[in-house]
């Protein structure tokens, strides 16, 4: 068993599903905000408009709360929308949101931008932070980046409603406004992955679920552009761990198991799926203080290559109500149930901001307890 690994080593392992010495633990986002801020003395409006501080920021949390992994842009998921042309508040205690969508009441794609990473909103500060993160931390943390699914970005640019009645009223203008965003999200996406600073890229795409979605719409408007990033990514740099992040409580899982992805980060599994074969609520059982002992979505599965879970202690009720001893169960209890399986230790989403810093560092403490 190796012995005394660096945070990013043990990821790297962990994700090929190779012996460590012990769970790796990721970070998700800017869980425990309000810790991680008052730690570096600054408000949300300003860590988010400087990449100095977001890095700090991420160097910040790895220090609090002992993590493996670090992430830029850390939670906001207008980064994309904006450079398309989506007007952005920025918030003093919260992430920036969108205000005005350029697509709302006119459908006219030339009303939007093409986003240029070199310049266009907040992406050359995300590409800044990046490589200051990368320097800050040398060879030691696991560094994620951020890039919003196409679907998603689509909904901030015409308003998710809209778009979903678009799927049905007219798919033509939804696949030529899929190929605009996916071409601009390309540019993003390759000029994230040539700074040479990250370890990995974490596609956000809860949109991948049933609440929102049939199978054929998923198959046509969904998976095509995705598949799409999957592809430049692989083909520019073949060595950066590419993962799928889906926190919805139904998510088309074996759809994204026959990506080309190397782990998946998952709030729930696919929880129809798991009740029919074997009466097991996993909703309930995540959002219980009592702690899931019982792991059915973190078993093996038979897929033609090991796809890695990075998942799923209940990122809610648990670390946000629950006590420390109770967070420290459910953490084992993940560890426990993915025995035989490549698993990095996580929250299924983002760690609310006011979460209990103990809460927070229990996690640690159940890595730190081994396999």
């Amino acid at each position: 068993m190796p012995g005394n690994l660096t945070s990013r080593e043990r990821m790297r392992r962990a994700l090929r599903g190779q012996p460590t010495d012990r769970p790796a633990l990721a970070y998700l986002f800017l869980g425990g905000a309000r810790h991680v801020l008052g730690h570096v003395g600054r408000r949300m409006n300003e860590a988010y408009g400087d990449p100095h501080l977001m890095a700090a920021t991420q160097a910040a949390a790895a220090e609090l709360f002992e993590h493996d992994s670090a992430m830029v842009p850390w939670g906001c998921l207008t980064v994309e929308a904006e450079a398309f042309g989506c007007r952005i508040e920025k918030l003093e205690d919260y992430y920036p949101r969108v205000t005005g969508r350029p697509l709302e009441e006119d459908r006219n794609l030339a009303r939007l931008s093409d986003p240029d990473p070199s310049s266009s909103g907040r992406m050359p500060l995300v590409l800044d932070a990046l490589s200051r993160l990368r320097q800050r931390s040398g060879d030691d943390l696991f560094i994620v980046a951020l890039v919003v699914s196409p679907f998603l970005v689509a909904c901030e640019l015409r308003g998710m409603a809209k778009l979903l009645t678009d799927f049905i009223n007219d798919p033509p203008y939804v696949e030529s406004l899929f190929q605009r965003v996916t071409e601009g999200t390309e540019r993003y996406l390759l000029a994230i992955l040539r700074t040479g600073a990250c370890d990995a890229v974490l596609f956000e795409n809860p949109g991948v679920c049933r609440e929102l979605m049939g199978p054929h719409h998923l198959d046509r408007f969904v998976l095509p552009y995705h598949r799409r990033l999957l592809e430049t990514a692989r083909r520019e740099a073949p060595e950066v761990f590419l993962i799928e992040h889906n926190c919805s409580n139904t998510p088309y899982l074996e759809e994204i198991l026959e990506l080309d992805i190397d782990a998946i980060s998952f709030a729930y599994g696919d929880v129809r799926a798991i009740g029919a074969e074997h009466g097991w609520d996993c909703h309930a059982k995540h959002t219980s203080a009592n702690a899931c002992l019982d792991r059915y979505c973190l078993r093996p599965r038979d897929t033609a290559r090991a796809v890695a879970w990075v998942g799923n202690v209940d990122n809610t009720q648990v670390l946000l109500g629950a006590s420390p001893e109770e967070v420290f169960r459910e953490a084992r209890a993940c560890i426990e149930s993915a025995r035989g399986a490549p698993f990095v230790l996580s929250t299924g989403c983002e760690i609310p901001f006011k979460a209990p810093a103990e809460n927070i560092r229990a996690l640690a403490r159940a890595a730190r307890a081994g396999h």
